[in-house]
């Protein structure tokens, strides 16, 4: 073997030392701890002591408790209704960002990106104080306007509140959309804006039969880390209501601690756990097929 040879070898091995770091600490940080909360799924543990292995019997106890439906219907709710509060916002912000008359498009790009920034259990309490009954902002605009009929007691009505918790969440995050599909709205070439200005047509159908199409695959992914992520929902909802009243507002997130540090039964936190990923994975797939019919059609 001569030395070129020996040096390409190095070289080789070098690039596969490299490759295999960043997987193996992926495999480390991700796989490992879904393989423990699996396998604790499975156990009665009290976080102490050895956890005594009892099967599925956990996700038997779990899919007969009706506490464990209704806070799982808060969850799909929440997060039916943030998908298409979040990403369908964004969207249409992001086509009038492509408007060339409006004005000062960064400074407008900049405002509805900063509650991104915030701290989720900050965005909580400060929605809180703005729904307060007593003294939150939104009553005390509603009497000044003399519309008294319709003040609330916004956190405490079992009938609204669930969709009044859903507003916050979807204000912080819709500027985390809107900068990923502007994103993909400026990869799309100017000609064929050009083109179809040419034939005649205008921002509405520009953006309905030319952007949306080169898009619809962001859109997709917009959708599935908007679906997923809020499943996972916790911060907004402990600052607001900490799940009241009643369990009305409580998410599966939720569910899963109290599970796990008030009753002390990890090994059902844990089944909770993961019933959410399961869940997050079935939306997933329900969104990939659902919109890849479309790409079919066409």
């Amino acid at each position: 073997m001569n030395i070129r040879e020996m040096r390409n070898k190095k070289q080789k091995i070098g690039i596969y030392l490299l490759v295999m770091i960043p997987f193996i600490y992926f495999i480390y940080v991700m796989i490992v701890p879904l393989g423990t909360s699996v396998y604790y799924s499975l156990t009665k543990w009290k976080g102490i002591g050895e956890a005594q292995f009892v099967g599925l019997s956990n996700y038997a106890t779990l899919l007969k408790t009706g506490d464990f439906w209704l806070v799982t219907k808060n969850t799909l709710f929440l997060s039916l209704a943030c998908t298409i509060g979040q990403v369908g916002i964004a969207l249409l912000i992001a086509f009038l960002m492509t408007i060339r008359r409006l004005k000062l498009k960064a400074f407008h790009r900049a405002v509805i990106f900063f509650p991104v920034v915030m701290a989720p259990i900050v965005v909580g309490y400060v929605w809180r104080f703005i729904y307060n009954s007593n003294y939150g902002l939104l009553n005390a605009f509603l009497r000044a306007i003399g519309r008294e009929d319709w003040i609330r007691f916004w956190l405490d009505d079992q009938s609204i509140v669930l969709k009044v918790v859903s507003i916050p969440v979807i204000w912080q995050y819709i500027g985390l959309y809107m900068v990923i599909l502007m994103s993909a709205i400026s990869a799309i070439p100017q000609e064929v804006f050009e083109c179809a200005e040419i034939d005649g047509a205008t921002g509405v159908k520009k953006s309905i039969y030319i952007t949306l199409p080169m898009v619809w695959d962001t859109l997709k992914i917009c959708i599935i880390l908007c679906a997923g992520g809020t499943m996972k929902i916790y911060d907004h909802l402990v600052a607001l209501t900490n799940g009241g009243p009643g369990r009305a507002t409580e998410s599966l997130a939720m569910y899963s601690y109290e599970y796990t540090f008030k009753f002390g039964n990890f090994g059902m936190g844990a089944t909770i756990a993961v019933s959410i990923l399961v869940l997050a994975l079935l939306i997933s797939a329900l969104v990939q097929i659902l919109m890849g019919r479309r790409n079919k059609g066409e």
